[in-house]
């Protein structure tokens, strides 16, 4: 029934004022009085507006500002035909998303909670904030980086680091779905018509999923996720195919889009042409300077106390410093405030287990995880003309101690403990030991729902051995590395600003070195003088949502590091750090980053891989720190209902200050390293591009492809303090063409097919060109630095994956993983090297790490 009343009037109906003392009058009572006062017609149908009032604020307003606020955040709007004449229109399509948002969540089984702030027809506001925290329903740890999105519009937020968020909204109805890596998609029906706090607690899912998730942190929301951040899943990645059956964290950083490594189970990682040593690693807030087991073939981190990684290669947040490349942050798991649980591994090489659950309930909770290996059966095994490796041996362990109590509600005290060992040893060859420890107590504080803090404290220690037990020569070469940090950070979020500051202060113990002879040996005794430096950072970062479509991020780091010993020198600077998204559509957007960072320590090294004998050296008068200027700017968009995504982003790179070794140049026990050593520039640019398959039916995967171009220069005054006649040159780690592809393919809900296939262009080395004879001697003439490649690297990787049943009821789940790594058996070269052959010639070699395929079998079970 269409009800309407007409009058000729001159005057338009939407300028009468309403009456005094309205008292929340139904609107089709005020539009009846109208009808009969003046001559007017209004079509509307009455279900529309039947609930809907004037309430005394409009009084004395125009019809026209009363009816624009009363419709605002509504699906209605009005239409003035006439000067007379008035039609109250509905807009379908909101409710029509709203239905298929809720109808898709019912579907898949997911919980609906109906969230209402305010009363529907009396806004009293044009623009509504809604904040809150998301946390784990069961630890009530909160989650970093879940992300927040309105089905309806371009809204999109992902939490901080204390799991908190704010969005800004017209008044109305929202379908809000909340989902983070590895938890159950948790769906609000929201009426939103005043502020409101929303927070919510999320189930974490029965089941994981098998293949790499390796993605920006608003899980499956590459349009809205910020520029150069990833987030790694350690649940995801213990399906995947893995040398030896090991989860390793650094491997799957190794294969994001920009991040390359210089061979096979080689320790650390290369992130836009820059070198291993430019990576902050970051465990629980303290510094972590060698992050691998077994000269790198697995990762020093067990992947059983590890909660969640953000990697930031671009766009990197004011409150990180340091280093010129990137950063990885990792934190650990913390354990359940109500009941105890855990998990355990058994592969063919280690075993690890992990308890974790509550002191007091609800008040404070531990987690122990433990790793070790018996790989030594392995060792025994192999075939080579090396060494008698029957009687050489490797070990390794690591452990991780949790410890949390809830002080009150808005208060909790932390505290970490980290320690790892390794030891390997070839018969007939030296010993190496190498060491990493680390103990971090953290409150966090929250004042109020917007302003919180969180203290860190800790002291982190890194340090090496290495025996020569020849009685006439033996000796004991020790190195360490101790570094005391303290870190406050203060972080403010209200609907369109995200505010972080706080000071950061480290204070570095070097002991370069020190031999000592052991028995009787004739090895004299040398020790290097111990060296100190304090480096102390202020910043403040601000992520600012200008409106639905565009974000803005600035910030400042003022870094400022003294060397405390011989001739001190103080160095200072500002690291100014920029980032932008503009979202085209709903379903695109455009991102650009930019950061200048300080690095004031250098890996002393002349291997293009990490090993336990570096040394670092912090920056002195001889040495001044690395400077680097990255930009970086890229489209990203998603297809086909978000079921694909694809990106594409270029980035340029220029730093300066690198250090680079003379030929011939000795690196440790060295009290002369400038003499060594000389400083240059390097540049890196490239391309990176991904397409992912997010949400197939049965498949699901990614494939990225990165060329890029890593060079340095280091041009001295003479040849001798020059590199490559001070001409450009490849770095160790200039890999132009890079491609890696992960997949799954699920059989069923319980057997899953997953593999990775990687390929890179082998990376550059210098090569004897031609040889001579001097007093006997074979002298090599090589080429100049970097010149020519190994051969290119490729490898496939494949794994079967058998999970229990998946009922949420149970006293356990036991997961079977079988892979093979490598395997069509490449014998992908390490380096290449040269020995002279029977004629007198050189002749080269190829040195293949794992030339073989190598099967594991892991069994994993949660209880």
């Amino acid at each position: 029934m269409i009800f309407f009343a007409q009058l000729c009037v001159a005057q338009s109906v939407l300028d009468i004022r309403l009456p005094q003392n309205l008292h929340n009058r139904k609107i089709s009572q005020v539009l009846d009085s109208i009808t009969s006062k003046h001559h007017s017609r209004f079509y509307y149908k009455p279900e529309w507006i039947e609930t809907l009032t004037f309430g005394d604020t409009l009084s004395n307003k125009t019809l026209r500002e009363a009816l624009e606020s009363v419709f605002l955040g509504t699906d209605l709007s009005f239409v003035e035909m006439y000067p007379h004449s008035v039609v109250i229109v509905k807009d379908p399509t909101l409710f029509i998303a709203r239905q298929q948002a809720i109808g898709h969540a019912k579907r898949d089984e997911r919980e609906i909670q109906k969230r209402t702030f305010g009363v529907m027809g009396s806004p009293r506001k044009r623009i509504v904030n809604i904040r809150g925290t998301i946390t784990d329903s069961k630890t009530n740890e909160p989650l970093s980086g879940a992300s927040i999105r309105l089905s309806d519009s371009t809204i999109s937020v992902t939490t901080s680091a204390d799991g908190r968020y704010s969005i800004s909204v017209r008044p109305g109805n929202y379908v809000v779905n909340i989902s983070y890596v590895n938890y159950d998609e948790f769906t609000i029906d929201l009426s939103a018509y005043d502020d409101g706090v929303m927070n919510v607690g999320i189930d974490e899912m029965p089941r994981v999923l098998e293949e790499v998730v390796v993605q920006d942190r608003a899980e499956r929301e590459i349009t809205f996720s910020r520029i150069g951040q990833s987030q790694i899943s350690m649940s995801d990645i213990k399906r995947t195919p893995s040398m030896l059956g090991e989860v390793d964290l650094v491997k799957r950083v190794q294969t994001l889009p920009g991040v390359t490594t210089v061979g096979e189970a080689a320790a650390g990682f290369n992130v836009r042409g820059g070198g291993v040593d430019q990576n902050l690693v970051l465990y629980d807030g303290l510094p972590v300077f060698n992050s691998s087991h077994a000269f790198g073939f697995l990762s020093s981190f067990n992947s059983q106390a590890v909660r969640d990684v953000s990697f930031y290669r671009a766009g990197i947040p004011a409150e990180f410093g340091g280093r010129v490349s990137s950063a990885l942050d990792i934190r650990s798991k913390e354990g359940s405030y109500e009941k105890w649980g855990g998990n355990a591994g058994i592969g063919i090489i280690t075993a690890n287990a992990m308890v974790n659950g509550p002191i007091q309930k609800d008040k404070t909770s531990m987690l122990v995880a433990l790793r070790s290996t018996y790989s030594n059966w392995l060792v025994h095994s192999i075939r080579t003309n090396y060494a008698d490796l029957k009687r050489s041996n490797v070990s390794f362990y690591d452990a991780t101690v949790k410890l949390n109590h809830l002080i009150s509600n808005n208060t909790k005290l932390s505290f970490t403990g980290y320690m790892s060992k390794d030891g390997f040893r070839l018969f007939g060859d030296s010993t190496y030991q190498w060491f990493n420890r680390l103990g971090a107590a953290r409150i966090d504080h929250r004042f109020s729902s917007n302003f919180s803090m969180d203290v860190t404290a800790g002291i982190s220690a890194y340090s090496y051995k290495v025996i020569n037990d020849d009685p006439a020569n033996a000796f004991e070469l020790s190195y360490n590395l101790n570094t005391s940090s303290f870190k406050a950070g203060f972080n403010y979020q209200n609907a369109r600003h995200r505010v972080t500051f706080g000071t950061h202060v480290q204070y570095y113990t070097f002991n370069p070195g020190w031999v000592k002879p052991v028995g009787e040996s004739v090895m004299p005794e040398m020790k290097m003088a111990q060296q100190r430096s304090f480096e102390n950072a202020l910043y403040a970062h601000d992520v600012f949502t200008m409106s639905e479509r565009v974000t803005i991020e600035g910030g400042l780091r003022v870094p400022i590091f003294s060397s405390l010993y011989g001739q001190q020198v103080t160095y200072t600077g500002l690291e100014p750090r920029f980032g932008f998204r503009y979202v085209t559509g709903e379903n695109s957007s455009i991102k650009a980053g930019y950061n200048r960072m300080y690095q004031f320590l250098h890996l002393i090294t002349n291997t293009a891989a990490v090993t336990p004998v570096d040394v670092w050296q912090p920056a002195n008068n001889d040495f001044k720190p690395q400077v680097a200027n990255h930009a970086s700017v890229g489209y990203f968009r998603n297809f086909n209902n978000k079921k694909y995504e694809a990106s594409a982003e270029v980035f340029y790179k220029a730093i300066d200050n690198i250090l680079d070794f003379r030929d011939g140049a000795k690196l440790i026990l060295n009290d002369r390293l400038a003499d060594d050593l000389l400083q240059g520039t390097a540049r890196a640019y490239g391309i990176e591009t991904m397409f992912n398959i997010v949400n197939g039916r049965r498949l699901t995967g990614n494939l990225n492809y990165t060329y890029s171009r890593s060079f340095r220069t280091v041009a001295g005054p003479t040849e001798e303090l020059s590199v490559n006649h001070g001409k450009e040159y490849p770095s160790n780690f200039d890999q132009p063409h890079v491609v890696n592809l992960s997949w799954k393919y699920s059989f069923t809900r319980r057997y899953h097919l997953t593999g990775t296939f990687t390929y890179h262009t082998g990376r550059p080395v210098s090569v004897p060109l031609s040889a001579y004879f001097y007093e006997g001697r074979q002298i090599a003439n090589f080429s100049d630095r970097n010149q020519y490649r190994i051969p290119d690297y490729h490898r496939l990787d494949l794994a079967f994956v058998i999970e229990g049943n998946h009922k949420r009821k149970k006293l356990g789940d036991g997961t079977w993983v079988i892979s093979v790594y490598n395997v069509y058996a490449r014998k992908n070269a390490y380096s290449v090297f040269y020995k002279t052959s029977e004629t007198g010639l050189l002749k080269p070699y190829r040195l293949a790490i794992i030339g073989t395929a190598l099967p594991s079998v892991t069994y994993n079970f949660t209880f």
